[in-house]
């Protein structure tokens, strides 16, 4: 902030002018466990941790919204802590009509669920709801509702929720 008291300063009404510029300043890195870490996520994305998310605002099979992340460098949500729980929950109960695709999903009805990265789904942190009322619909993949995970048929359109890590 640069800050002159000289009287070319003065507007019309004799208040002083005040002339804010950056002056170069680099933006502060953010430190986490795994390294040095962007303070930004991209336009429309919203920070959280270390992490960015995108809540779509489009309507699409849980496979086309899987390769939507990808193609923004990204994955559909995996949900790692509480914390990032709680935060997925305040954002998509204040859309309340709305159900949001995450990554998980299971290749055969019955079988364990994994999370888009290959991991083994752990049931720690929340339950999956079961939506078959008709024994030969096969509800392989997953999506959030009103802070509350379904089980769902993969082909029902659905928002979905992109994630990706702070760029180091």
């Amino acid at each position: 902030m640069e800050y002159i008291s000289e009287p070319e300063n003065l507007d019309e009404d004799g208040y002083m002018q005040l002339n804010f510029r950056s002056q170069n300043i680099a933006r502060r890195p953010v430190f986490s466990k795994k390294g040095v870490l962007s303070s930004s996520c991209p336009s429309n994305w919203i920070m959280h941790e270390n992490s960015c998310y995108l809540f779509s605002t489009s309507i699409d099979s849980w496979e086309s919204s899987k390769r939507q992340c990808s193609q923004l460098g990204s994955n559909l949500l995996k949900i790692d802590s509480s914390k990032e729980l709680e935060f997925i929950r305040k954002q998509v109960s204040s859309q309340p009509d709305n159900s949001f695709w995450i990554g998980l999903s299971r290749h055969q009805t019955e079988g364990p669920w994994f999370w888009e990265d290959g991991s083994m789904f752990s049931s720690n942190l929340f339950q999956i709801r079961s939506t078959v009322f008709l024994e030969n619909l096969s509800h392989d993949c997953v999506w959030i509702h009103m802070s509350i995970i379904y089980d769902q048929l993969c082909s029902v359109p659905s928002y979905s929720i992109c994630e990706k890590q702070l760029s180091i």
